[in-house]
């Protein structure tokens, strides 16, 4: 997000929307993230099933230790989600009950949370923008599962599977549009027009997903740019308008905005790490509907540029003749390289990046002993030590 805003800035600082006084603080963020030791001495695609529900299960106890600071103002966006998502038609309100179901660990109304009490405070302004942007995310699932074919989400059928495609479309298209007119609430435009670039880029990532399948000549730069998109904006916009809400500067404002795109990127990079080597049952999802759709994501393209050029083209033209033992090739050829671990890599690295960002901003605006800041640290730690 290119943060050219001009006109007055405008601080929200309600009293009745700070942050509880006995919100709980969060441990330093010098601790280990709590991954077992057995994670760090081996590529998790040679994890045992009970070692992925280790790590499964250190990594939602992570999420919740750092949002221990925030907890009460969690609450107070679950209530507000629960408030938007509603209709005076029945069907329609059932089927947003739905999706309310369908939420995770509502990881960008967090940031939006953690960046304002770090920065300031919580005000009814952030809690209002949390579940803009948690309405958006939402929204690109909806999409996201139909485009996917996907069967699952946290465990329960998708929206279209439960319903049917149409239905789920504008069921999504509904979901936008009402996040749209509640981030224009304010006395303030920005919101909506940053809200509005964000879910832009968002699509445009989608788009070029889309167009990219089977181009297998795909760079790894381009790869890299449209997660940025496709997933970072959103965790970008989430963490500047969080800081937006606590009065921080502009400056600020875009330093936050490319922290929450750093690990956005490195989140949706672990996404295509576990699609290959996740754990179905543990994630609730539908998992291998990237290699099956010939997207070339990060361990594919690792896999291929270590192939000898005879045996990619050879397997290129396999793949182009349709042959049913293409997939099946791939997926071992993926495994006898370093595609896992160098994927693995590649994400600690964006978030080693991002959070040298925020302990550059910390060092003048909020300090490192700021328990949102550790829990932010944490976060970004965490979001790439998945085991689901």
């Amino acid at each position: 997000m290119d943060i050219t805003e001009t006109s007055p800035h405008r601080m929200f600082a309600a009293p009745s929307g700070s942050r509880h006084p006995g919100a709980a603080s969060c441990t330093s963020a010098s601790e280990n993230i709590a991954v077992p030791n057995h994670v760090n001495e081996r590529s998790r695609s040679t994890l045992t099933a009970p070692e992925r529900v280790r790590e499964a299960d250190a990594y939602r106890r992570e999420f919740q230790h750092a949002l221990s600071c925030i907890a009460p103002d969690m609450e107070r966006v679950e209530a507000k989600i629960r408030c938007e998502l509603s209709s005076s038609d029945p069907l329609i309100a059932e089927m947003l009950r739905y999706v309310a179901g369908l939420g995770g660990k509502r990881l960008r109304p967090a940031l939006a949370l953690l960046t304002a009490d770090w920065l300031g405070v919580v005000t009814d302004e952030t809690v209002r923008l949390g579940v803009v942007v948690e309405l958006v995310h939402t929204a690109t699932l909806v999409h996201d599962d139909i485009l996917d074919h996907a069967t699952l989400r946290r465990h329960k059928p998708t929206l279209h599977v439960r319903w049917d495609v149409p239905s789920s479309v504008l069921v999504g298209d509904w979901l936008f549009t009402h996040a749209y007119r509640l981030a224009n609430d304010g006395e303030s435009t920005l919101p909506g027009r940053w809200i509005a670039l964000a879910a832009q880029r968002v699509c445009e990532g989608e788009i070029r997903q889309g167009s990219s399948v089977a181009n297998w000549n795909l760079s790894e730069s381009d790869y890299l740019r449209m997660l940025e998109d496709k997933t970072g904006a959103l965790c970008g916009v989430s963490c500047g308008l969080g800081a937006w809400s606590a009065g921080a500067s502009l400056d600020i404002c875009q330093e936050l905005d490319h922290f929450g795109i750093q690990l956005g990127t490195a989140f949706q990079i672990f996404d295509d790490w576990l699609d290959l080597w996740g754990d179905a049952q543990r994630s609730g999802k539908t998992l291998g509907t990237d290699l099956s759709q010939w997207k070339p994501t990060l361990p594919v393209l690792r896999t291929l540029s270590s192939m000898q050029p005879s045996d990619r083209s050879a397997w290129i033209a396999t793949m182009e003749h349709g042959s049913a033992d293409a997939g099946t090739w791939l997926r071992a050829k993926i495994e006898q390289c370093d595609a896992s671990e160098y994927t693995l890599q590649r994400a600690r690295s964006i978030i080693s990046d991002a959070t040298d960002r925020l302990r550059a901003v910390a060092t003048s605006h909020g300090g490192t002993d700021h328990p949102a800041f550790q829990s932010l640290i944490r976060l970004a730690h965490a979001s790439i030590a998945r085991g689901g």
